[in-house]
C-alpha cells in the first residue's frame, strides 16, 4: 500500500498547526480581564481553522448537541424584541452561539484523535488555570504591591478573571484532573500533582466562592466514587482510599493554617454561612428566583435577555436554568435542560465502558456534573470552562462510537 503524505501548511503538518491553535486557546482561556478576551480571538481561529485544515471528525453526539444549541440561541434571538435592552440581548445570544459552536469544533477535533488531543487540551487548560490561581494568590496576599487591585475584587481573589465566582468555578475541572492523576500516577508525577493541587486549593480558598467549594467537593466525590465502582482490583481500591484519606487530611490541615490569618478567617466566617443577608427578602437572591419562576410560568415565549435584571429585579436570577427559560421561552429552556442531561448521560455511559477513553471521560463528566449542579445557584451560561467540559464529553463520546472509529480506520489506511 502506498503511503499518502500528511497534508502540510507552510511546511508544517495540518495536525501540528491545528494543535498549536487549540493549545494556545486553552492556555489563554483563563485570561479574561476583558470582553472579548484573548482566548476568544484564538477560539475564533480554532472555529474556522480546525475544520478547514481537515482536523475534525464530527459524530452524532456533537451534531445532535449543536442542533439543540441552535434551538436555544434561535429562540433566544426571536425573543430579543421583548427585551428592554435589545442590542445587549442580541450580543448576549451571539456570544452563546459562539461558545456553542466552539464546543462543537473542539468536540470534532477531539473525536478525530481522542487520547493525545484530550490530554493536550486538558493539561493546557490546567496550566492556564494554574497561572490564574497564582495571580489570585499573589493579589490576595499582596505579595507584589499593587496587585491586589488587579487580581482581587470585593476582598476576594479573582485571578485573571473578572469575577471571583467564575474564577473559583474555573478551578473545578483542573482540580478534578489533578485528583485523577493523584489516584492513578506514581513517583514524580504524583509529586507534581500534589504541588499543583496545593496551589489550586489555595486559589480556590481565597476566591471565597461557596458554589465553587461545593462544586469541587462534588466533582472529586463523583470521581472517587465512580473510580471505586469501576475498578476490579483490590489494590486499586486501596490506593484510591489511601490517596483520598491523605488528600482530605491535607486539605483540612491547609484550611486550619489558612484560618490563622485574620483576614482569611474573617471572610471565611462570612462566606461559610448559608444564611447570607443578600439571599433573603423580596430583593434578595431567593426573592429574585421567586419572581423569575412566576415570570417563566406567565411568559411561554420568554421576556427577552436581560429584561429580568433591567425591569423586574436588580440582578439576574442566579439560576442558569431560570435564565434560559426567561431568555428563550419554554422550548428554549427545555432544549438547554435536554442538552445538559443528555451530555451527562453520554458522559456517564462512557465512564462505564472499559476502554482507553474511560479515564478521560470520568474526569470531564465529574467536572461537568458539578458545574451543572452549580448552575442552580448561579448564572453560568457564558462560562468557557462549562462549554469546554461539554466539548470534551461530546468528542470522547463520538470517538467511542463505532461510526467514528470505523471512519478513523478508513482514513488511517
Amino acid at each position: 500500500m502506498i503511503a499518502v503524505p500528511a497534508p502540510t501548511l507552510f511546511g508544517f503538518s495540518t495536525a501540528t498547526v491545528a494543535g498549536a491553535l487549540v493549545a494556545l486557546a486553552m492556555c489563554f482561556s483563563s485570561l479574561v480581564f476583558t470582553e472579548p478576551a484573548p482566548a476568544d480571538v484564538l477560539m475564533m481561529a480554532v472555529i474556522f481553522g480546525v475544520p478547514i485544515l481537515g482536523e475534525a471528525r464530527f459524530g452524532r453526539v456533537s451534531k445532535a448537541q449543536l442542533a439543540l444549541w441552535f434551538v436555544v440561541v434561535g429562540l433566544g434571538i426571536l425573543a430579543t424584541p421583548l427585551s428592554v435592552v435589545v442590542p445587549t440581548a442580541i450580543t448576549h445570544q451571539l456570544v452563546t452561539l459562539f461558545l456553542a459552536v466552539g464546543a462543537f469544533v473542539l468536540a470534532g477535533y477531539i473525536a478525530a484523535d481522542p487520547l493525545p488531543r484530550f490530554w493536550m487540551i486538558i493539561w493546557c487548560y490546567a496550566i492556564g488555570i494554574g497561572v490564574a490561581a497564582i495571580a489570585g494568590i499573589i493579589g490576595y496576599f499582596d505579595f507584589i504591591p499593587g496587585t491586589d487591585d488587579l487580581f482581587t475584587r470585593y476582598g476576594r481573589a479573582k485571578g485573571t478573571f473578572k469575577d471571583p465566582n467564575v474564577f473559583g468555578a474555573a478551578i473545578v475541572p483542573a482540580m478534578t484532573l489533578i485528583a485523577w492523576v493523584a489516584i492513578r500516577e506514581f513517583g514524580w508525577r504524583m509529586v507534581g500533582a500534589t504541588v499543583l493541587f496545593a496551589i489550586l486549593s489555595l486559589g480556590l480558598l481565597v476566591s471565597f466562592s461557596r458554589g465553587a467549594w461545593a462544586a469541587t467537593a462534588l466533582a472529586i466525590a463523583l470521581l472517587v466514587w465512580i473510580a471505586m465502582v469501576r475498578t476490579r482490583r483490590g489494590s486499586d481500591v486501596r490506593r484510591v482510599a489511601l490517596v483520598t484519606a491523605i488528600g482530605s487530611v491535607s486539605v483540612i490541615g491547609a484550611l486550619v493554617m489558612a484560618l490563622q490569618i485574620p483576614e482569611v478567617a474573617k471572610i471565611m466566617s462570612q462566606r461559610a454561612s448559608l444564611d447570607q443577608s443578600y439571599d433573603h427578602g423580596p430583593e434578595g437572591r431567593f426573592g429574585g428566583q421567586d419572581k423569575a419562576q412566576k415570570l417563566i410560568l406567565a411568559n411561554p415565549l420568554g421576556i427577552g435577555t436581560h429584561t429580568f435584571r433591567e425591569k423586574h429585579h436588580h440582578e439576574e436570577p442566579h439560576n442558569v436554568y431560570f435564565s434560559m427559560f426567561l431568555n428563550a421561552g419554554w422550548i428554549g429552556g427545555l432544549a438547554y435542560i435536554i442538552s445538559v442531561l443528555t451530555t451527562l448521560f453520554v458522559g456517564l455511559r462512557g465512564c462505564l465502558q472499559m476502554n482507553a477513553l474511560q479515564g478521560p471521560m470520568l474526569i470531564v463528566t465529574a467536572a461537568f456534573a458539578s458545574l451543572a449542579v452549580e448552575g442552580l445557584i448561579i448564572d453560568s451560561d457564558h462560562w468557557r470552562h462549562f462549554f469546554l467540559m461539554m466539548a470534551c464529553i461530546w468528542g470522547l463520546a463520538d470517538a467511542q462510537s463505532p461510526q467514528i472509529a470505523a471512519r478513523q480506520r478508513r482514513t488511517d489506511s
